[in-house]
């Protein structure tokens, strides 16, 4: 009986093995370097940028490897990049606007990650960090030891082997654990990650479940179990110039068995005087003990009446 072709996903993931193997095998038998190599991960827009940071590096003797000066013409360019990051000894991330919002970045960090690679960031730019480097070490090239601390940080690597690093959580799907210290960057970050912390404890207590969820808006919910199914209690966005928490107060009055009137002037009181009654509150708002108290009085005498 003959046997079925393989599939094309099946042929490039084995040309990306071969690949992988002929260049492991290469570098296996390669003259030895001072340093081990350092793969950098940037986008192609900041070539110019990186060049001083590549010369640098070169200088105190390590061995570089980057994409426009390592793949030829014609080569596999995924099977190129991921034959890199495999034999690299660490990942340096050039952080720029550009590259901030690279899918290519992006992926090159999360298959660094896979392999147990240590992750380092240069910080070029005034840029947001994303959610999947926000637990990085990082260094800023903009500050006068910038530099200094960039190889100083690659030297320990260097000592240790990689075995004393201890890696930041690498996640673009937003979890407790780099949700809050990405919250806390944003415009007013140090009071929004503190109110969203503290609602997110008190979600654990008073909610069925509690859901972290949204690459591009990262956000976290408070569901309660409604006829079987999970209902939105409240959620807490990461929106970038406002973080906020938000309720469905339109789908709340409709299903109340009671008047809603004296809690939704409640929930406005909570508000700055000039803002209109709305669902989504700002969490800078919550800037005391007391505002942060009342809110959760309005969000548990709302629990009772969350319909689906």
């Amino acid at each position: 009986m003959k046997k079925p072709a393989p599939s094309a996903s099946m042929m490039a993931h084995r040309k990306c093995i071969a690949w992988w193997w002929r260049a492991m095998s290469s570098n296996a038998t390669a003259p030895a370097s001072p340093m081990p190599p350092i793969f950098i991960s940037h986008s192609n827009q900041d070539n110019a940028l990186i060049e001083p940071i590549v010369t640098r590096l070169r200088e105190a003797d390590w061995r570089i490897w980057i994409d426009y000066e390592n793949i030829r013409g014609g080569a596999e360019w995924l099977c190129e990049i991921e034959a890199g990051i495999a034999r690299c000894h660490a990942v340096l991330v050039i952080l720029s606007k550009s590259s901030a919002g690279s899918a290519w970045v992006k992926r090159e960090c999360l298959y660094a990650f896979q392999l147990q690679k240590p992750l380092l960031v240069a910080l070029v730019a005034d840029v947001l960090i994303p959610l999947h480097l926000i637990n990085l070490q990082y260094c800023d090239l903009r500050a006068p030891q910038g530099m200094s601390k960039l190889l100083d940080s690659l030297r320990a690597l260097s000592a240790e082997g990689g075995a004393g690093y201890a890696q930041g959580a690498v996640s673009e799907t937003p979890l407790a654990s780099n949700f809050f210290p990405y919250l806390a960057q944003l415009p007013q970050g140090d009071i929004a990650a503190l109110v969203a912390q503290d609602l997110y404890a008190f979600a654990q207590q008073h909610a069925d479940a509690v859901e972290f969820g949204g690459r591009q808006r990262p956000g976290f919910h408070a569901r309660l179990n409604v006829g079987g199914r999970r209902a939105t209690w409240f959620s807490v966005w990461a929106y970038r110039k406002q973080p906020a928490i938000q309720l469905n107060l339109t789908r709340w009055a409709k299903n109340a068995n009671h008047a809603p009137a004296e809690l939704l002037r409640e929930w406005q009181a909570l508000l700055p005087a000039s803002a209109r009654p709305r669902a989504t509150l700002p969490l800078r708002c919550l800037d005391s003990d007391d505002k942060l108290e009342s809110l959760k009085s309005i969000l548990l005498e709302i629990k009772p009446q969350v319909r689906l």
